[in-house]
């Protein structure tokens, strides 16, 4: 999700020393790199690391180097049982990881890595869901926007270089009044380029569904009948659009209202549109809630409004808790509350706020966060999809936390 740095900086700058061989073999971590690009190439003799994580913090880190046939074992290693580890790759100044695992059992443990060509070529890409939080303040109006992002190719999307060589992948311009642009995480020169007018994302785009989000606010100063117009440098497959207030709702023509329900800050008013092709504008109007149109029938011909998809509505706010990353949303969480998560999850749960907490206290540098924070949230992911988890139950909430996943 950022421009990364070099291993050896991270290494140096996350650890007092990097971890050699301890001997414990009991217990070896094995694996196999795959290369996801028809006719790709392994990258042998390259190094691959096994990265150990416990509490927001990489605790060992060993190095083996990929064999001709893509293989890889860790044989000789110090940790705990229970404790949480990925191994990694470096190819074509992309970072890959393996799905998060555990040390455990006495079973040699598998821990693959699949790795893609690069392409600078945006043709797979695909901004799946957008959400737009807004609050009216008296004269301002507080917009969050949230992304899912996904590539439908067989190559890691790495974007053009600029002037400076920094390559970017997709730009977010902001409406010309915006101010106190806020970032989730990294910011302005650290994975994004730019300023207040608009900015570039650095953090190249792997194979997948949802492989990357972003997560950003900014004020507008309000009055009735503001128009906002957004553009995005991607197709969008669905966008949906939540505003906290009583008194103001949105118009626009394509525009499909939702409905109105309860939340922790008071009545809020949904909306949804698209998709959108590339460039195509997400626009509206702020107007008296009196004002704001019924819901809308779904389309019954060329000249009815855009087609909805249930489906698809129904999933935004699904992974924006699941597997997002947007605080914004627990203050329009939807009464009756979500369940609280399972059991198994909360461990992890606890991990990412944690992780959020330091990072935003500035006790963890951003590559390392963005690194562990998602390497978490793919182990929860795994194990929301081992666990057979339904659509209620992946919609929970986290409690006393300002933070949510």
């Amino acid at each position: 999700m950022k421009k990364w740095l070099a291993l050896i900086a991270l290494v140096i700058g996350l650890l007092p020393a990097v971890a050699l061989a301890q001997g414990t073999g009991d217990i070896a971590i094995v694996g196999r790199v795959t290369n996801g690009t028809p006719g790709g190439p392994l990258p042998a003799g390259e190094p691959v690391t096994l990265q150990f994580f416990r509490e927001s913090r990489w605790t060992a880190i060993y190095t083996a180097t990929l064999a001709a046939d893509g293989t890889f074992r860790f044989a000789d290693f110090t940790a705990d049982t229970g404790a949480s580890f990925v191994t990694h790759i470096r190819y074509q100044d992309v970072h890959y990881y393996s799905a998060p695992a555990t040390l455990e059992g006495t079973a040699d443990i598998e821990a693959d890595i699949e790795i893609f060509e690069p392409t600078a070529d945006p043709a797979a890409i695909t901004i799946e869901q957008v959400h737009l939080f807004i609050v009216p303040q008296g004269e301002q109006v507080r917009i969050a926007e949230y992304y899912l992002i996904g590539n439908s190719g067989d190559r890691t999307f790495v974007g053009t270089a600029d002037a400076d060589g920094a390559h970017t992948t997709l730009t977010f311009p902001l409406p010309p009044e915006a101010t106190n642009l806020r970032f989730n995480g990294p910011g302005l020169g650290e994975r994004f380029i730019g300023d207040e007018s608009g900015f570039a994302d650095t953090q190249p785009i792997p194979p997948g569904s949802a492989t990357i989000d972003v997560d950003f606010s900014y004020d507008l100063p309000y009055r009735e009948g503001l128009r906002v117009e957004r553009r995005f440098g991607a197709p969008v497959s669905q966008a949906a659009l939540i505003i906290n207030s009583e008194t103001v709702g949105l118009a626009g023509e394509d525009l499909t209202p939702g409905g109105m329900m309860n939340t922790q800050m008071g009545p809020s008013a949904s909306y949804s549109v698209g998709p959108l092709a590339e460039g195509e504008p997400l626009a509206f109007t702020f107007v008296p809630q009196t004002q704001r149109p019924a819901p809308a029938p779904a389309a019954t011909g060329p000249a009815g409004p855009r087609p909805r998809n249930p489906a698809q509505e129904t999933g935004l706010g699904i992974a924006a808790l699941a597997l997002g990353g947007l605080a914004s949303y627990l203050l329009w969480r939807s009464t009756p509350a979500a369940p609280p998560p399972p059991a198994w999850a909360r461990p992890l749960i606890a991990e990412i706020v944690a992780l959020d907490t330091d990072f935003a206290a500035g006790k963890i540098e951003a590559a390392a966060y963005q690194q562990q924070r998602a390497a978490l949230k793919e182990h929860l992911r795994a194990q929301l999809q081992r666990e057979g988890e339904g659509v209620g139950k992946c919609l929970f909430t986290i409690r006393h936390s300002p933070f949510t996943i």
